[in-house]
């Protein structure tokens, strides 16, 4: 799933704001049963690959994740009244097979290097969760992963 700022606003480039979004992606992963695969948190949107194993569906998830962080962002920022963080219409897709699944994560685990946030595409990304799949799998694992499914890989 991907969710964009209101007007493509870079509230993310704030370390403050960035952290107040992973934070709910985790405490969210407890209370509505999904597991996260990936994210990626840049200056004006985020990328989010997960399991939902729960009752609730995608976009109860989106709107638990999105609400509170706006809400918590306006309180980081002191914004009276509040200012509307989220752009309508978020874009889901629902994984099909393996083959997708991995093009989905080598997609979201390349955006901070695609957007220049990063110098080279195994660089860790402090908003993203490649670290993770670095140390589980390998960087050989990665290496693979972006040159079979990392379109900007080329």
């Amino acid at each position: 799933m991907t969710s964009t700022t209101k007007d493509r606003k870079p509230y993310f480039s704030d370390t403050d704001l960035a952290e107040i979004l992973q934070e709910q992606f985790y405490h969210y992963e407890d209370a509505y049963d999904y597991s996260i695969h990936a994210y990626a948190i840049m200056p004006d949107h985020y990328h989010l690959l997960l399991t939902v194993e729960g009752e609730e569906n995608i976009s109860q998830i989106i709107h638990a994740i999105n609400s509170y962080s706006a809400t918590e962002i306006n309180k980081n920022l002191d914004n009276k009244p509040k200012e509307k963080v989220w752009q309508g219409d978020p874009w889901t897709e629902v994984i099909r097979n393996e083959d997708m699944f991995r093009q989905k994560l080598a997609y979201v685990l390349l955006n901070p290097w695609r957007e220049g946030l990063v110098d080279r595409p195994q660089d860790s990304y402090e908003f993203s969760n490649l670290v993770r799949w670095k140390e589980d799998e390998g960087e050989e694992f990665l290496q693979d992963l972006f040159s079979q499914y990392g379109r900007a890989w080329e």
